[in-house]
């Protein structure tokens, strides 16, 4: 019995131990009522063997920027982040690695129903179209769309408007007339808050088919061409031929787990554990942004 009690003494000091010696890894998310920093919490629940810290950020940029200069070791990203970034700082790249995919989010268009533009290759020169603060999801994803194709969305106005205020201006339409957000299918921005201004407001394709060709700095597509279907915000979606409602083209943009190298190198046997934690959250992570 003494023998037995002394090796169950010894184990948990072997454990306590073991979690003392542990790295800490700083996992840069988004805002705190974002998914990114939700879903940062399940990795770390699921993360036993490791201390995770779950950071709040700007947005994609910033969380490159942090991993960047080593005041995070990983994060999560939109995948046309990379592509803006490289043509910033393309160096910076080589420091970071793609760890996985957490899921894929939609652009989602929505602009003032008098304003006539039914996809993103409507907009002109003569349009506003507000994308948020530099950093923000939205802004990172127009600026890809900057960067695929200059002639056709670089003339267009942008307004630094994001969220509600930014749902009003659409609204209004006297100086905003159309407004990007990027997040999964049925998040509660849309679903809730644009459905809610349905007799203003409607949803127009992002389907610009040439962005499905873009490619990053290390030659991986960008960009994914699918649809929101039919149905989905029935208030905002266009009428269907007889009845209901239409699917509508859009383009959509990976939630990226990345990696800074420097820390996968001094922590390898812990990144292992890292990477495993992360294939048993993302049924969970799944579950945040699953429609409803």
């Amino acid at each position: 019995m003494k023998a037995l009690l002394v090796a169950s003494v010894l184990a948990m000091s072997a454990a306590s131990a073991q979690a003392a010696d542990a790295p800490t890894f700083r996992l840069c998310t988004g805002n705190e009522a974002g998914n990114y920093f939700r879903a940062g919490h399940v990795l770390k629940s699921k993360a036993s063997s490791l201390k995770v810290e779950v950071v709040q950020t700007q947005g994609s940029l910033d969380n490159l920027d942090k991993v960047v200069a080593g005041q995070c070791d990983g994060a999560f990203v939109q995948s046309d982040a990379l592509l803006v970034y490289s043509a910033r700082n393309a160096a910076a790249l080589s420091s970071i690695e793609r760890a996985g995919i957490l899921y894929q989010e939609q652009a989602h268009l929505l602009c003032n129903r008098s304003a006539k533009i039914g996809r993103i290759v409507d907009l002109t020169k003569a349009n506003t179209i507000a994308v948020g603060p530099d950093g923000s999801g939205a802004r990172t994803t127009w600026d890809g769309f900057v960067l695929a194709d200059k002639k056709r969305y670089a003339p267009v106005q942008i307004d630094t408007r994001a969220g509600v205020r930014a749902l009003s201006a659409v609204a209004d339409g006297s100086q905003v007339q159309c407004m990007l957000w990027v997040g999964a299918l049925n998040a509660s921005f849309v679903k809730t808050d644009a459905q809610a201004q349905g007799d203003r407001i409607v949803l127009a394709g992002t389907d610009d088919r040439d962005m499905a060709h873009t490619r990053d700095a290390r030659g991986q597509l960008v960009y994914a061409y699918g649809e929101i279907p039919a149905g989905t915000y029935p208030r905002i979606q266009p009428g269907g031929t007889l009845y209901g409602t239409k699917a509508i083209g859009t383009i959509s943009v990976d939630a990226l787990f990345v990696t800074g190298l420097a820390w996968v190198n001094a922590n390898e046997r812990s990144y292992d554990a890292l990477l495993r934690a992360f294939a048993a959250a993302k049924p969970a992570i799944a579950t945040l942004v699953q429609p409803q």
